[in-house]
């Protein structure tokens, strides 16, 4: 769906946009007359795992989760990302994306098709900076799988709860700025949905937590013992 304003690069102030930050050398006319721009409403698709790659995303205003298919189709959630970021760097160069993405609520999606995004990524400055950030990516994502797999449930849950934290933040009530559903919750820790409700409820009676307006706002009492349970691990923060 085509947005009712554009929103110019100029004026952007999302200051984590890739572009923003080491696109100080890039002509921004040429950037604006590659630049697509679409509105998406909550829980609608934006890439298909397996589908054809035309070209880079990022995020413009909004959150979006980013997934792969496990076993039995059960999804794995695998990024979540907030404006400002891209949505599928790690599907570059193959054929095919590696994941799908869906919004979290609201969003406008920025979008370059590949030879678009190559002509703009031309400078030399703007391709080292790249480079690291491909990098740092895949060395986070990397690095969580990793741990997720020696983790038991309790510490697979905390994880999830932290990993939602430092990708969406907290509100003045310390309540999680986004609303994900509990099987969402169960992709992010790599287990399953009833497994998930049943250590909510007991950090619920731990004070970690606590779950309000019937459970759709999740509030982080103390952040210091969930980051506790998982200390071990070294998780990138």
């Amino acid at each position: 769906m085509s947005p009712k304003n554009l929103i110019s690069c100029k004026l952007c102030q999302n200051h984590t946009c890739f572009f923003q930050q080491y696109g100080s050398s890039i002509d921004h006319q040429l950037l604006e007359s590659k630049k697509h721009q679409s509105d998406y409403l909550q829980g609608e698709y934006i890439i298909h795992e397996e589908s054809p790659i035309h070209g880079i995303f990022f995020v413009g205003q909004g959150k979006v989760k980013i997934f792969t298919s496990g076993l039995n189709g059960t999804p794995q959630i695998v990024r979540l990302v907030h404006a400002g970021e891209s949505l599928c760097f790690r599907g570059w160069g193959r054929t095919t994306y590696l994941t799908s993405s869906v919004t979290l609520e609201d969003s406008r999606i920025c979008f370059f098709e590949s030879k678009d995004f190559m002509e703009v990524c031309n400078i030399s400055q703007l391709s080292m900076h790249l480079i690291s950030y491909l990098g740092n990516e895949l060395e986070i994502a990397e690095q969580r799988l990793k741990y997720l797999m020696q983790m038991n449930v309790r510490e697979k849950t905390a994880e999830a709860l932290l990993f939602m934290k430092k990708s969406f933040g907290i509100n003045e009530n310390n309540e999680l700025d986004v609303y994900m559903s509990r099987k969402d919750v169960a992709a992010i820790a790599g287990t399953s949905e009833e497994l998930i409700i049943r250590q909510l409820s007991e950090f619920e009676k731990e004070k970690l937590i606590e779950r309000r307006e019937r459970g759709s706002k999740i509030a982080l009492l103390d952040v210091n013992r969930l980051n506790q349970l998982i200390s071990k691990y070294s998780v990138p923060s």
